[in-house]
C-alpha cells in the first residue's frame, strides 16, 4: 500500500515539457542552433578544410553533425551551401545533377549576397570610389551567379530527351577575374536529340547537345564563378546530405562531378550518407565518383555497442542536455537497468535512443504506479515495449534500403530472432570465415537488426577459428515477445561470450530445395560494395 502512495515520477507537467523536446530532437533543424548539439567522438576532423564522407547509419547524428558545421561556417561569413538529396531522390539521371549544381550554384550567391552586402549608391561611390568600385565588381560576379542559376533551373525542367542549345559569349568580361556566364536556351519542345553524343556547332558559336554535355562544356565556366566567390568569401563548405537516398549507379556520378567542379575553388565537400548504401566510386575510363584516402577521408559515427560505456555517456549526454531545459533529473526519471537497456535497445543510435526514451515515458504512463519497486520509475519493461513499436518502421526502412534483397534479410531476421529465443541470448556468434552469412549480418547492422559487440573473438575447441559477438535487435525481440527471462549484458564477461552453443549458421538446404539459396548466400555475386560497381 505504501508503494501505491508514492507519486509517479514520469507523470510531471516537467516530463510532459520533456516529452515535447524529445519529439522536436529527433531530427536535425536547420534553424534549431547548437542547443541540443553533442560533439560525437571524432567528429572535429570534419572541421578541416577538407573533404569528408560522414558514414552512420539512420538517426546516428549525420545530419546533425553536417548542420552543426554550416552553422560554424555561415557565423565566419563563409559559403555554406546544403544539398538534401532525399528531395532530388525520384529524379533521373542527369535531372538529379543538375538539380544538386542549381542548389550549389544559388547557395553561393546568397553567401556572397550576405558577405559584400546590397550595391552601393550612387553618392556613397562618389564619397568612397574605391571601395564602391570593388562592390560594383562582386554585385557583377553576383549577377553571373544569378545567370547560371537561371539556366540550370531552365535545363532541370527541360524534359530529358530535349536538345539544349546554348551561346558561348566572346565578349570579354564587364571586369576582370569574374567569367563571363555561358548563356543557355532550351530549343522548342517538339525538338528531340536524335543522335545520342553528337555535337554540332555552327559559325555562329551556338551549341546544341544534351544536358549532361552541357554540364561538361559549362564545368570551366562554373569554376572560375566559384573560384572568385571562394576568394571573396574565404572559401566554405557544401553539404550533401543523405547521398545513399540516390541509386546507387548514379551516386558516383554525381560524386565525380561535384568533386571536379569544387575542386581548388576553396570550396569543400561533406557527405552525410550510409556506408553499405553508398558507392563512391566507380573504376573505368574514366573513372567516376570520389576515392576514400585520396579525394576524401572518413567520419565514421557507426558508434555501435564495442565501447557500450562511452557510448551509453555520449547518449545520456544528449538526453540531459534536453532534458535540462524542462529541469528533469534523467537518473532519478529512469532506474540505472533502464539506461542500459535504453542504449541497448537502440543500439547506440542516437535517434532511436530519443524516441525510446521517449517511447518509454509513455509506456509508464499507460502503466501507472503499481505494488512492484520502483514502478513510479520508468523500467526496462517500459523500454522492451517501446523497442517493440519500433520494429514496423525499421522493416520499411530495409525494403526501401536494400529492395532487391528485402525478403532475404528479412528471413535472416526471423532466423536469428527464432534462435536467440531458443538459447535465451540476444547475442550470438558467428564465424568470420562465412564470408556470405557475414555479409548478410554485416548489412543488417548498417539496417539496425544486429550490432557489433566483439570482434575477432575465440571459442574452445575451434582451434584458431575466429567469431564475431552480436546483438539481436532488442526492437525485434521484443516485436516478437521474446525478452521474457532473455540474457541482454552478460556479453561483457568473456566465458558467456564464447559459449559453443551461442554459433549461428545456415545449415545446408536440402537437395530439393538448393535451387533456392539460403539467405546467407543469396545473391552474394550481386553485392554492392563501398567503393565498386
Amino acid at each position: 500500500m505504501v508503494q501505491r502512495q508514492v507519486a509517479a515520477l514520469y507523470a510531471t507537467p516537467a516530463v510532459t515539457l520533456l516529452l515535447k523536446d524529445l519529439q522536436e530532437a529527433t531530427r536535425a533543424n536547420p534553424r534549431g542552433g547548437p542547443q541540443n548539439y553533442v560533439p560525437p567522438n571524432g567528429g572535429e576532423i570534419a572541421e578541416a578544410n577538407y573533404h569528408h564522407f560522414v558514414f552512420g547509419q539512420r538517426g546516428s547524428g549525420k545530419s546533425s553533425l553536417l548542420r552543426h558545421l554550416e552553422q560554424l561556417s555561415g557565423a565566419d561569413g563563409r559559403i555554406s551551401v546544403w544539398i538534401d538529396e532525399e528531395v532530388f531522390a525520384n529524379l533521373s539521371y542527369p535531372d538529379v545533377l543538375v538539380s544538386a549544381v542549381h542548389e550549389l550554384i544559388k547557395g553561393v550567391r546568397i553567401a556572397l549576397l550576405n558577405k559584400v552586402g546590397p550595391a552601393p549608391k550612387r553618392g556613397m561611390v562618389k564619397r568612397i570610389f574605391r571601395i564602391a568600385e570593388k562592390l560594383n565588381e562582386n554585385q557583377i560576379l553576383a549577377n553571373s551567379l544569378a545567370q547560371s542559376a537561371r539556366d540550370l533551373e531552365m535545363l532541370k525542367f527541360a524534359p530529358l530527351d530535349r536538345k539544349v542549345q546554348w551561346t558561348i559569349s566572346s565578349e570579354s568580361s564587364e571586369t576582370a577575374g569574374v567569367s563571363a556566364g555561358l548563356k543557355m536556351n532550351i530549343v522548342s519542345l517538339d525538338s528531340k536529340i536524335e543522335e545520342t553524343g553528337k555535337l554540332a556547332v555552327s559559325s555562329s558559336e551556338v551549341v546544341e547537345g544534351s544536358k549532361e554535355q552541357y554540364l561538361e562544356r559549362a564545368l570551366t565556366n562554373f569554376r572560375g564563378l566559384l573560384t572568385e566567390a571562394a576568394n571573396i568569401t574565404g572559401g566554405g563548405f557544401v553539404f550533401v546530405d543523405d547521398l545513399y537516398q540516390l541509386r546507387r549507379d548514379v551516386q558516383p556520378l554525381v560524386l565525380g562531378y561535384l568533386h571536379r567542379l569544387v575542386k581548388d575553388t576553396g570550396l569543400w565537400l561533406k557527405i552525410g550518407t550510409i556506408r553499405y548504401s553508398t558507392i563512391t566510386f566507380k573504376p573505368g575510363d574514366p573513372p567516376r565518383g570520389m576515392q576514400i584516402g585520396h579525394d576524401a577521408h572518413e567520419v565514421p559515427l557507426d558508434r555501435g555497442l564495442r565501447h557500450f560505456r562511452s557510448t551509453q555517456e555520449f547518449l545520456e549526454e544528449i538526453l540531459v542536455k534536453i532534458a535540462s531545459k524542462s529541469n528533469v533529473d534523467v537518473q532519478a526519471l529512469f532506474t540505472d537497468e533502464t539506461r542500459k537497456r535504453l542504449v541497448l535497445a537502440a543500439g547506440g543510435v542516437a535517434r532511436d535512443y530519443l524516441r525510446l526514451a521517449a517511447g518509454s515515458i509513455t509506456e509508464a504512463r499507460n502503466r501507472g504506479v503499481s505494488e512492484k519497486s520502483g514502478s513510479h520509475r520508468v523500467i526496462v519493461e517500459d523500454v522492451n515495449k517501446a523497442a517493440g513499436g519500433l520494429s514496423p518502421s525499421k522493416l520499411a526502412d530495409l525494403s526501401k534500403d536494400e529492395p532487391g534483397e528485402a525478403q532475404q534479410l528479412e528471413n535472416l531476421v526471423r532466423q536469428l530472432t527464432e534462435f536467440c529465443r531458443e538459447h535465451k541470448s540476444a547475442y550470438f556468434l558467428v564465424a568470420t570465415d562465412e564470408a556470405g552469412l557475414t555479409e548478410q549480418i554485416d548489412k543488417l547492422q548498417h539496417l539496425r537488426f544486429t550490432h557489433l559487440l566483439y570482434e575477432s573473438e575465440t571459442v574452445p575447441d575451434k582451434g584458431s577459428q575466429r567469431f564475431n559477438v552480436w546483438l539481436l535487435d532488442v526492437a525485434e525481440l521484443s516485436a516478437q515477445r521474446a525478452t521474457q527471462n532473455m540474457d541482454f549484458l552478460k556479453w561483457d564477461r568473456r566465458e558467456n561470450r564464447r559459449n559453443r552453443k551461442l554459433i549461428f549458421t545456415i545449415p545446408e538446404p536440402a537437395a530439393s530445395d538448393k535451387s533456392a539459396a539460403s539467405p546467407a548466400v543469396a545473391g552474394q555475386g550481386e553485392q554492392l560494395r563501398l567503393g565498386e560497381e
